[in-house]
């Protein structure tokens, strides 16, 4: 049985005789036919795949016109061809003006009104694609992907929001393992730079000698080993976002470069006598306190101008509530890589990392769950306290006797992993459910419960 393809090109033509001509013309591509009028618009709504509407003019007042502003005004993304048989230049204008990306006389050529549908289906299927890939960069770096249902990271995403709709410098501020560069990867991807690069460096992971030259760029024959003429990072985030981690850790001779790009847009090479211009937005990023960068580790010109948008990540001990959530984000995505078939955690098990402090935070759990799921005896199908107790018996780490109060419901908590298991799996209730560790018509159960809350999904229809 064949797959119907959903049509692209629709012809709204009242004429039968031309109507025909423009079927068999455009007989590679998926074509609808509709009488012009409300019909044409109710196959619009119909018909989602939709690209181009060819009209036929053929009076002045027949109101084909009227027809290209409703349909436009209908689906914005919609590319419209108008053929006229009282072609005039008024006309032709006004067509335009209304939204027509084409205004073709009557007769015309075959050859070039093949040419035209597939000059404008090829532009659509590249806004499609583009439309597409700023999706999937949102999926995999907006703010979306910080897991966090903590008033404490309420903040941070306000002011991740505020950063992505400017070019300001942004200094974010956390301990290590706080998830950073995660919230500098989310302003890049909320913002207009998103199409461009996103270069990270870490500053302290580079010997201090070669920092300059790694970010500015070099000369051939600048410094011993110098045999070629390099760019340097700005230059290849040149349109883009450059993310500084451990921004403390720059030499004074750095960080005046650093300003100077900073007020200026200007970098010199190391061993150049030219200076060029480049387009960067920048984004730092330390683990040491304010106090720190304030007294010493930047200079005072370089830690005001990096600071005028200032984001504070909080520990996870800060925000233990968000513990549950994060077990679950992790331990769907461990099954999702086929790292591990464990399918949940004991509650005592959960209480117990609520009460411990993560010195290493998020990426210090993340860590301890892929761990505990692949050392877990094959019987086992979900962490208990005893596996959790151990882990910390071997970090010399005394869990806390206090009882910590998360205010989650149970409820929520399964809602929740229902929503990261479609999400991991684009909605593929099937692959959900084998996520999940559950049977699929489990899963439509649940989905069904008016006690869960799975965003988006439960009001949808069971499908694969």
């Amino acid at each position: 049985m064949g797959v119907t393809r959903e049509p692209r090109v629709m012809l709204a033509v009242a004429d039968g005789e031309l109507r025909a001509r423009l079927a068999t013309l455009l007989a590679g591509h998926q074509v609808e036919a509709a009488e012009p009028g409300p019909s044409a618009l109710d196959l619009l709504d119909r018909h989602h795949g939709l690209r181009l509407l060819i009209l036929f003019e053929a009076a002045p007042d027949d109101g084909a016109l009227d027809l290209l502003q409703a349909a436009r005004q209908h689906r914005g993304d919609l590319a419209v061809i108008v053929l006229s048989a009282h072609p005039t230049i008024e006309h032709a204008t006004e067509a335009i003006r209304r939204g027509a990306e084409d205004f073709v006389a009557v007769p015309f050529s075959e050859e070039l009104l093949r040419k035209e549908v597939g000059r404008v289906l090829e532009a659509a299927d590249l806004r499609d694609r583009v439309e597409n890939l700023r999706h999937l960069v949102d999926d995999l770096c907006g703010l979306d992907r910080i897991v966090s249902r903590s008033p404490r990271m309420r903040p941070v995403f306000e002011r991740a929001r505020a950063a992505a709709r400017s070019d300001t410098p942004v200094l974010v501020a956390g301990e290590t393992g706080t998830g950073k560069e995660l919230v500098a990867r989310a302003i890049h991807a909320g913002g207009r730079r998103v199409s461009k690069a996103f270069v990270a460096l870490n500053c302290a992971a580079l010997p201090r000698e070669l920092v300059e030259s790694e970010l500015f760029g070099h000369r051939r024959g600048a410094f011993s080993g110098a045999d070629r003429d390099f760019p340097g990072l700005f230059a290849g985030a040149h349109g883009g976002t450059l993310f500084l981690d451990e921004i403390g850790e720059l030499s004074v001779e750095v960080q005046a470069k650093l300003l100077r790009v900073l007020q200026d847009g200007e970098i010199r090479p190391v061993g150049g006598l030219e200076s060029r211009r480049v387009d960067v937005r920048i984004i730092a990023a330390t683990n040491r306190s304010l106090t720190e960068l304030r007294d010493g580790r930047l200079r005072p010109d370089l830690f005001f101008r990096l600071s005028v948008l200032l984001i504070e990540v909080p520990p996870l001990r800060e925000r233990r509530d968000d513990v549950p959530h994060l077990v679950a984000h992790f331990l769907a995505r461990l099954r999702a890589r086929s790292v591990s078939t464990v399918e949940g955690i004991d509650a005592d098990a959960l209480e117990l990392l609520a009460g411990y402090p993560f010195p290493g935070n998020v990426r210090e759990l993340e860590n301890l769950l892929e761990a505990l799921s692949v050392t877990l005896p094959p019987q086992h199908r979900s962490i208990r306290a005893d596996d959790v107790r151990a882990w910390l018996r071997r970090r010399r780490v005394c869990p806390t006797s206090a009882p910590v109060h998360t205010h989650l419901k149970l409820d929520e908590l399964e809602g929740w992993a229902i929503d990261e298991a479609l999400r991991l799996s684009h909605g593929n209730k099937s692959q959900a459910a084998l996520l999940l560790g559950i049977s699929r018509d489990t899963l439509y159960r649940k989905l069904l419960d008016s006690t869960l809350h799975p965003s988006g999904y439960r009001t949808q229809s069971p499908k694969d």
